[in-house]
């Protein structure tokens, strides 16, 4: 038990058991959601309402982890880490249903993707914080797929626009918090990497350059969407002929 609340426990590195046992878990769920994608069509209301309770669940877990260490505070818990405030977007696009949010969600939960991918600072599988990371990264990953399939969301070129400002405004907020408290939301202050620039240039190195990563995002979304379109039209022309 003491080592599933175990603070000091041994972080992920990448290539380790862990970090495959995560791969692995991410690789099975969206495994699952692309299988059972017609029933996430037949019952939408009902998977939302999944997607809520999940979400709820995980915010649930991280709060209740730091209370029980005795970490819960703006530095240690850093309730307004990027992921934790898509998952609470998640949980508010449930009750307001705004298309933009959906857009928002969707590049902001790039990050889990690069957690998956590079894990920074993250607990063992087997490990309350680990289950945390777990629930938060995968809900973040397999919501904007969801969202297709219920109602046709794609990642769009104005949805990437408006990802990099709303970006813009959150990582001057969380810069101001760090210089404020010490705290260290977006790793400006304890760094993975780029550790010899200096504040300035790291912060607008961070807000342009995602920005534009964003709007690269969607440039090559719709670069392939548009590519096996023009390739299903040339198969069903190819039909056509044939028939004729």
């Amino acid at each position: 038990m003491q080592s599933f609340l175990d603070p000091n426990a041994p972080l992920v590195q990448i290539g380790d058991m862990n970090h495959l046992m995560y791969l692995i878990g991410i690789s099975v769920i969206l495994f699952a959601v692309f299988t059972f994608r017609k029933q996430i069509k037949e019952y939408p209301k009902q998977v939302m309402l999944g997607i809520l309770i999940v979400s709820v669940v995980q915010r649930i877990i991280s709060a209740s982890y730091y209370f029980i260490v005795g970490e819960f505070t703006v530095t240690d818990s850093l309730p307004l880490h990027i992921c934790r405030v898509v998952c609470y977007l998640i949980i508010i696009q449930f009750f307001v249903r705004k298309p933009w949010l959906d857009q928002v969600i969707f590049y902001w939960g790039i990050f889990a993707y690069a957690s998956f991918v590079y894990p920074v600072g993250i607990s063992p599988a087997i490990h309350m914080l680990g289950i945390s990371f777990f629930m938060l990264h995968s809900l973040i990953i397999i919501y904007p797929i969801i969202r297709s399939f219920i109602n046709g969301f794609v990642p769009s070129i104005r949805g990437a626009l408006q990802a990099a400002v709303t970006f813009a405004v959150y990582l001057t907020c969380m810069q101001l918090l760090n210089n404020a408290i010490g705290s260290n939301y977006f790793y400006t202050e304890d760094r993975p990497f780029l550790n010899d620039l200096n504040e300035p240039v790291y912060f607008f190195l961070n807000m342009f350059g995602i920005g534009i990563g964003f709007v690269i995002v969607a440039l090559i979304i719709h670069l392939v969407i548009n590519y096996f379109q023009a390739k299903k039209l040339k198969t069903e022309n190819s039909k056509e002929k044939t028939l004729v």
